[in-house]
């Protein structure tokens, strides 16, 4: 129902012309009876519930009022002008107020009779821009016939249009990449979310609208066009109407005259939505009438698939609207005039993420390209979005801000309710790809762009080593990606650059604490290491202080002249055994020759050579540290405890011991903080950490976890990426990052492609559906998780090979197996997957959970070791080399690394240690050699295979395509 009532459209002065249009466009003869007994037998169409979903869309309402209440004081206020004594009016006022006291709205009306003149209407919205208390004004139509309707209109504030009907909200509607509008027409945007929550697919549709007034025809056309249906806007002056409405998927009936639009019009299947309320004679009625839509619903309803009733269909969702209208306004006016605190606005809006819908290109154009096709929204909205306020956000630019995590913890963890956690992972990957951070990105969009659901995506910072190498960068692909993509795989906010100076910073410390150590006797070392003051006196710097604990000194000191000199040996004297350095410098580059490198070749270094090596910066302890500590104090505890090597004596030499703890902390203070950015269709993402998974534990960060679970809310979904397949970012998402940070998944989604699952199969799909299907059991068995399979579609796909796939992922134990497109069509692509997502995650959540590790901490580290690689892996068997049976034999010794979890670096490509052996390989020999703890970071390194910390350059490396245009500024060639 339009609420402006059926005189707003029958006072359009064609619309009695529209319906002898309409009438000539039904065929002669034959009656609209005549057409439903024909197609008596076809089931009726489903009815969309507009109550249901309005009232749905009130309660969302009403939760975020309440927190806007509770943390501005701040209660929005909506201004209702009546003229006149209407009956309808009358009605929609009183509706409008029971919504807006629902919802915790307290509303403002002015009540004039019939006979007010113009200056005094007008003067009673002046008032009314002028009332600080309120935040949104609604002019209830029609009014009377002696005022200028338009410049009544045009006198209310842009700022408190409540109806969207300003030249400038309505223009902005209207405009691709325009500035978004404050408010959205009510009825038009009722319409959208009607269709959008009853699952109804816009994109690609041809939607025809009859009718073409401001306030419903008109709008409605904009807001479908902008969802990528085909629109077609019928009226007064259109030939054969029901020619154009046979035509239509999607038919929307804003008319103003009873039972126009018959059954014997539609397509079948066809959606229809019904604007129109009317009165009709109906002697059988105690009020002697009966309300119809503009749609002849018995005859309609036969045809059609979906259809909204009268009443109840329409007309409820336009008061929902203008509440969520009210809503966004009452958060505009905050920022506006910077109330303390000021807000971002508007936080947690279920409005579309990016109104202007995005250009598609048919074949996808590169990465780039799409990313650069598009104007990011500023990430102060996109913060809003997210329910972030602006002190929680800190700028690097237009399009990025790092996440003050503590701030976001410390106002919404008394209050924790979080929502659904989404791992995505894979398939074993191929040379083809198989886009799981393209289906991380699709499925956000579809959650949050498409079906108005809270989401926030965790993904992990791109390496820059991958990036001018041979894999490319890590920011999703085609319309499904974030952006900018440049800016992401780019240096971002310098947090990899961060680790790499704190771990080259750990390097250099210990190198030169064994050459300070070898040329100076003890006296000399603890004169430097605890010089004297004046007075005598020798104040133990913290790291120190710290230190005598560790070494037996129990009793208090404040000053290092009360310790005798064994003490003060023991003290300054780390007597690091160099044959136990495990410590690597690293850097954010592919670089083969810095594998294996010899040190201290300089005359100055007296002798002091070493062989050593670099990793990549991604494979460093630090990374994984940052990605697993919960807050600052956990981040500074974790960096201490790093083992870097072992004494002369075999006693643990750490950072602590170093005394580097409190640098490292400063140099990654900023780094701990998530970047926010956002996805193509405008969802927000939380971009932290990027641990390699095939050489490090290969997840996103908690911090970031479990701020954006706090956005979300119980009913939002955090969607993070496990890197490659679940045999590895998988199983340790599970058994290391949810372990340790209690980040119990909801579902997982695993991704798969008919061409890589030929591959798999040496060319053979079925053979090579072995892959996924163990991917699928090790998901469903193992850990006890509802499991989604998103086959992503290529063009060269065939809807048997589809089929194929999704039946044996079916058979497997899969919850859904759903074919996506979101690399061609972004969230629209991914809106089946979105929806089986939502569906397993509900159905989990109301049953007690089920999840579970592989293996429990107590179990000795060889059974551990055992276990991941006989189940996960398919072993027969696990082989160590000598130098890693010895270490594993000196890990189960030590209780601390034995009651660790593992973390096992191997090939991505295949379950075994051979990268070639593809599909399943079972009864396989499982070689490892060589383990590594990370104290620090909480796990046991185990390098299996021929498994490389550091990557080397192609033959043709990815940086022969990236350029810079000097004219436009743009980059090129990114992929």
């Amino acid at each position: 129902m339009d609420r402006r009532g059926t005189t707003a459209l029958a006072a359009a002065a064609a619309g009695a012309a529209l319906g002898c249009a309409l009438l000539r466009g039904r065929r002669g003869g034959e009656s609209s009876s005549s057409r439903s007994s024909s197609r008596s037998s076809s089931p009726a169409a489903e009815l969309i519930d507009g109550k249901a979903i309005a009232a749905s869309v009130r309660k969302e309402v009403a939760v975020e009022v309440a927190e806007l209440v509770a943390t501005y004081c701040v209660r929005p206020g909506l201004g209702v002008v009546v003229v006149g004594e209407r009956r309808d009016s009358q009605t929609y006022v009183r509706n409008k107020k029971r919504a807006a006291e629902e919802v915790g709205f307290h509303s403002v009306d002015v009540t004039l009779p019939g006979t007010a003149s113009e200056e005094e209407i007008l003067g009673a919205i002046r008032s009314l821009n002028a009332n600080s208390e309120v935040h949104a004004i609604l002019v209830q139509l029609p009014l009377p016939d002696h005022v200028d309707e338009a410049r009544v209109l045009r006198e209310v504030a842009v700022d408190k249009d409540a109806d969207g009907f300003s030249a400038q909200n309505f223009g902005n509607m209207c405009l691709r990449g325009g500035e978004r509008p404050l408010a959205l027409p009510c009825t038009p945007a009722g319409i959208v979310q009607l269709l959008q929550r009853s699952g109804v697919e816009v994109g690609g549709k041809r939607a025809v609208v009859v009718g073409r007034s401001n306030i419903v025809g008109t709008p409605c056309a904009v807001l479908l066009q902008q969802l990528d249906a085909t629109v077609t806007t019928c009226h007064s002056r259109t030939r054969d109407i029901a020619a154009h409405v046979r035509e239509a998927d999607i038919v929307v009936a804003a008319v103003g005259r009873p039972r126009f639009v018959r059954g014997d019009w539609l397509k079948p299947g066809a959606v229809v939505v019904d604007v129109g309320i009317n009165a009709v004679e109906d002697a059988t009625k105690k009020r002697g009438y009966r309300l119809v839509g503009d749609v002849d619903f018995d005859s309609a309803r036969l045809v059609a698939s979906k259809i909204t009733p009268v009443p109840g269909g329409v007309g409820p969702m336009t008061i929902a609207m203008l509440v969520r209208n009210t809503l966004d306004l009452a958060r505009y006016h905050v920022l506006d005039k910077e109330a303390p605190p000021k807000v971002v606005s508007p936080a947690r809006s279920r409005a579309t993420y990016r109104m202007e819908a995005v250009a598609r290109e048919d074949p996808v154009p590169p990465d780039i390209v799409v990313s650069q096709s598009v104007e990011p929204l500023p990430v102060e909205r996109v913060a809003a979005s997210a329910g972030l306020l602006e002190d929680e956000i800190e700028l690097y630019g237009k399009h990025k801000a790092k996440v003050d995590a503590a701030a976001v913890a410390a106002r919404l963890a008394p209050s924790r309710r979080p929502g659904s956690l989404v791992v995505v992972t894979g398939i074993n990957p191929t040379k083809f790809g198989e886009g799981k951070s393209t289906t991380t990105i699709g499925v956000s969009q579809a959650l949050g762009a498409v079906l108005g659901k809270r989401v926030v995506t965790t993904v992990r910072q791109p390496s820059q080593g991958p990036m001018f190498g041979i894999k490319g960068g890590a920011a999703g692909g085609g319309y499904s990606q974030v952006i900018p993509m440049e800016e992401m795989n780019s240096h971002l906010t310098g947090d990899i650059h961060a680790v790499v100076a704190a771990n080259n910073l750990v390097a250099a410390a210990l190198e030169a604490r064994v050459f300070h150590e070898r040329t100076q006797k003890d006296e000399a070392l603890f004169n430097r290491l605890c010089p004297a003051r004046k007075d005598g006196a020798r104040p133990l710097a913290a790291p120190l202080a710290a230190r005598l604990k560790r070494i037996g000194v129990t009793r208090p000191v404040t000053d290092a002249a009360e310790l005798d000199a064994a003490e003060r040996k023991a003290l300054v004297r780390l007597d690091v055994d160099v044959e136990t350095v495990a410590w690597k410098r690293v850097l954010d580059t592919c670089d083969r020759f810095l594998r294996k490198v010899e040190i201290g070749r300089n005359p100055t270094e007296k002798g002091q050579t070493r062989e050593t090596g670099f990793d990549i910066a991604v494979a460093s302890e630090i990374m994984a540290v940052l990605a697993l500590a919960t807050d600052a104090a956990d981040l500074r505890a974790r960096l201490g405890a790093m083992l870097v090597a072992k004494s002369a004596s075999g006693a643990d030499v750490t950072c602590d011991d170093l005394g580097v703890t409190g640098a490292l902390t400063v140099l990654l203070k900023d780094a701990l903080m998530p970047t926010l950015m956002q996805t193509l269709e405008g969802t927000p993402v939380l971009v932290h950490c990027g641990p390699f998974a095939n050489i490090a534990h290969g997840n996103s960060s908690v911090v970031a976890d479990r701020v954006a679970l706090d956005l979300v809310g119980p009913d939002g979904f955090v969607v993070t990426e496990a890197g490659f397949g679940t045999d590895i970012g998988g199983e340790k998402n599970f058994d290391i990052k949810a372990r340790l940070a209690d980040l119990a998944p909801t579902c997982v989604v695993v991704v798969a492609t008919v061409r890589a699952l030929k591959s798999h199969g040496a060319g053979a799909l079925d053979a090579g559906c072995v892959n996924v299907a163990h991917h699928v059991r090790c998901v469903v068995d193992k850990f006890r998780l509802p499991c989604v399979v998103a086959v992503n579609r290529f063009a060269t796909d065939t809807d048997d090979e589809i089929a194929l796939v999704r039946r044996r992922c079916l058979e497997a134990g899969a919850t859904a197996a759903v074919e996506a497109t979101h690399f061609a069509r972004g969230g629209a692509g991914a809106v089946d997957l979105a929806r089986a997502l939502v569906d397993a995650c509900a159905a989990y959540r109301r049953a007690p959970p089920t999840f579970r590790h592989l293996y429990p901490l107590d179990a000795p580290l060889r059974d551990k070791i055992a276990t991941v690689c006989t189940e996960i892996y398919l072993a027969a068997r696990v082989e160590y080399s000598q130098l890693a049976a010895a270490q594993l034999d000196a890990c189960e010794r030590d209780d601390r690394l034995n009651r660790l979890p593992i973390c096992v670096a191997k090939t991505q490509y295949s379950l075994s240690t051979d990268p070639e052996a593809k599909g399943a390989p079972a009864g396989h020999t499982f070689y490892v050699r060589e383990l590594k703890p990370s104290l620090g970071a909480g796990f046991v390194v185990v390098l299996a295979g021929d498994i490389m910390t550091i990557p080397g350059l192609p033959t043709r490396p990815n940086y022969y395509d990236i350029d810079l245009d000097t004219t436009t500024g743009k980059v090129l060639g990114l992929s």
